[in-house]
């Protein structure tokens, strides 16, 4: 046996950092404006290395294969469609190879998501997956270098919208039995969520009582390709209450984490939709000792996360002087007591990382340092916005282009045009 094992070591270190991997769609399919994808490549290079080009791709795609029938009558379905798809080149294929010195390298890159994206879903039938996949191609007979991110994205409703307000409620009678109304205080729940489920009967029978009461959380699921369709339900939670003793009682119905992989959100794909709905069963023990079911279902969303928990979410009108200026000190202890993810801080290089750019870009930096230009809006603070008063009184430059008059002429201007 060898003293000195040779071991395959890895002489680079090459990841894909991204601002966000769970992204937040606001709105509806209709009225989402998107959201911005951002992050960085980074290739620590450990040693010259040789590189035949560095790019990354970014695909969303969505994919359904399900078998129906036995036997000779059995038939397969599957389909699979690209939702999106995009691809940076950091260093393009050449004929001549890259050789990279030792060092720290970063691409910073962004793509704006459009607002009709599908959510993810992963089903054991059909799934909506978006990946990033970054590679550095290597000369022949080197490894290349890959690494993938799976991105998640939900979708979140506007604070305006109706179904965030909108109650339901079953309200209805059964003739010379029971008068009922059934129902919950809003549409939509977040993952983790409790339902609270208010039941209020009024007996009208004689001797009538309330055996139990059943509350099902149910998720269906509808394929499609090749011009059919399939649709599957589950369950995904049931409660049932058999000591209902008062006619008027609330019920509460826990919706599972997303940790538990039990439910998916609701979502609208070609493909793949998936919608819940809440139904109930009352029991009732009638006076002869026969048994009769009321049964009554309404639909309703499940939604990742809530208004509360969406941290992308602006601030309302009345809450935005709440919103502190940016302050690197504080952020960096927010991170630390982990009130913070680490990820907000990805856009910004450590010590290392800045003087490697600096010394990259060093000729660059010594023309900049040469000009010394002094901006305009030197020592003014642009992040206020002076009244018109003031800003004829005070003798500072607040407009940059000298050819547009003052108030005062612009009526005199009017009415030589006029007159000419």
């Amino acid at each position: 046996m060898l003293p000195n094992p040779i071991q395959l070591v890895h002489t680079s270190d090459f990841h894909i950092n991204v601002e966000n991997e769970h992204i937040i769609l606001h709105g509806n399919m209709d009225e989402s404006a998107g959201v911005m994808l951002r992050g960085s490549v980074v290739f620590n290079c450990h040693e010259t290395t040789k590189v035949r080009s560095i790019s990354l791709k970014f695909i969303g795609k969505a994919g359904v294969d399900w078998t129906e029938g036995v036997g000779s009558h059995q038939r397969h379905y599957k389909d699979d469609k690209t939702i999106i798809k995009h691809e940076w080149s950091f260093l393009p294929p050449n004929r001549k190879t890259y050789h990279l010195p030792q060092g720290h390298y970063k691409w910073d890159f962004e793509l704006p998501l459009p607002g009709d994206l599908p959510e993810s879903v992963h089903n054991e039938l059909g799934q909506v997956y978006y990946r990033l996949k970054a590679t550095v191609e290597r000369p022949t007979f080197l490894m290349n270098y890959n690494d993938k991110k799976i991105l998640r994205v939900s979708r979140v409703l506007l604070p305006s919208s109706l179904e965030l307000s909108q109650s339901l409620v079953i309200s209805n009678e059964w003739v010379d039995k029971i008068s009922y109304d059934i129902s919950v205080p809003t549409k939509v729940y977040s993952m983790g969520s409790i339902i609270p489920i208010t039941f209020a009967l009024v007996p009208l029978a004689q001797d009538l009582k309330v055996r139990s009461v059943s509350c099902v959380l149910k998720e269906y699921t509808t394929l499609s390709a090749d011009n059919h369709s399939k649709m599957e339900g589950k369950v995904i939670q049931h409660l049932r209450d058999e000591n209902f003793e008062e006619w008027n009682k609330t019920v509460l119905l826990p919706v599972p984490h997303y940790q538990s992989h039990l439910i998916q959100t609701d979502s609208y794909c070609e493909m793949i939709k998936i919608k819940h709905k809440l139904k109930f069963t009352v029991s009732l023990a009638n006076a002869d000792g026969h048994i009769s079911e009321l049964r009554a279902a309404i639909p309703i969303i499940i939604s990742e996360i809530s208004l509360e928990e969406d941290v992308n979410a602006l601030p309302s009108y009345e809450d935005a002087w709440k919103s502190a200026p940016y302050d690197p000190q504080q952020v960096e202890a927010l991170i630390a007591r982990g009130d913070l993810p680490p990820s907000v801080a990805i856009s910004a290089p450590n010590a290392a990382a800045s003087g490697v750019n600096r010394t990259l870009q060093g000729s660059d930096t010594e023309e900049e340092n040469d000009t010394n230009l002094t901006v305009p809006w030197d020592g003014i603070d642009i992040s206020r916005v002076p009244s018109y008063t003031t800003a004829i009184r005070s003798n500072r430059l607040y407009s940059f282009s000298g050819s547009l008059p003052g108030y005062d002429a612009v009526p005199g201007r009017i009415a030589n045009s006029i007159n000419s």
